[in-house]
């Protein structure tokens, strides 16, 4: 028998490492607690987060015309209690003493010597600013809300009150810019607070009625879809071809 080389008990051969046993065809690992399935499909390519989508620019809009409706709404009204325009008539031009005048309002038209005694009767222009505001506050609801892409009506309803706010201010405006034609020798006509605070009214007015005729425009265009070829269909696949029978087969004699 061979001595060892070493001194001491014999170990014996060394061990092999341990070789993992393959998979047998088929299996799958078990998933895991928040990851993926193993047993799903693939994901397609370009699979990822969605991206955020872009924001509506006819929303903003809509956002933009209602608040410049809701500020217009707001300035008429303010307007309608403020003095469009006072005329003042002078006795004698050179000496300018004023004796007689007259204040324009939308509610009101006062006109007297100055010192003594005045008349004043009502005007209905301030009916008409108070009926736009409302309209025009009605609209700017629907827009801000976006009510007014949804109902039947909405679009009609939002340029319409723009519409309204912008005709009901512009014509007050006309009537205070008619009572400068009076004027000449003796006679001054000045514009008051309640003129500029319509003349801003009347802008806003304006800026909302084209914003929201464009909104409801490009939301009409954007919803159009035009007419295009018709989709391709991928043909079903043909089963296999059919045989035809065989020839019976005579036997021989």
């Amino acid at each position: 028998m061979t001595e060892p080389t070493q001194p001491g008990p014999y170990a014996g051969p060394p061990t092999p490492p341990h070789q993992p046993t393959a998979p047998p065809p088929g299996w799958a690992p078990p998933p895991q607690q928040g990851g993926p399935s193993p047993y799903a499909p693939p994901p397609p390519v370009g699979y990822g987060r969605p991206a955020t989508p872009p924001g509506d620019p006819a929303a903003a809009a809509d956002r933009a015309s209602g608040a410049l409706l809701i500020l217009g709404a707001l300035l008429a009204v303010g307007s309608s209690f403020a003095t469009l325009d006072k005329s003042v008539q002078y006795v004698d031009e050179a000496e300018k003493e004023p004796v007689y005048e007259t204040v324009a309002k939308a509610w009101s038209y006062t006109s007297g010597d100055i010192g003594g005694e005045t008349e004043s009767v009502t005007q209905f222009s301030g009916l008409l600013l108070l009926l736009g505001a409302l309209v025009a506050v009605a609209a700017a609801v629907l827009l801000l809300t976006g009510r007014g892409r949804r109902l039947p009506l909405g679009p009609a309803l939002t340029v319409g009150g723009a519409v309204l706010l912008l005709g009901t201010t512009l014509s007050v405006l006309t009537e205070a810019v008619n009572d400068t034609q009076w004027d000449g020798d003796g006679r001054t006509t000045t514009f008051g607070a309640g003129f500029y605070l319509l003349g801003v009214a009347c802008l806003l007015a304006l800026a909302a009625t084209v914003t929201t005729a464009l909104a409801t425009r490009r939301a009409t265009t954007a919803f159009a879809v035009p007419a295009g070829p018709p989709a391709f269909t991928v043909p079903a696949p043909a089963g296999p071809p059919v045989q035809p029978p065989a020839p019976p087969t005579v036997p021989r004699a």
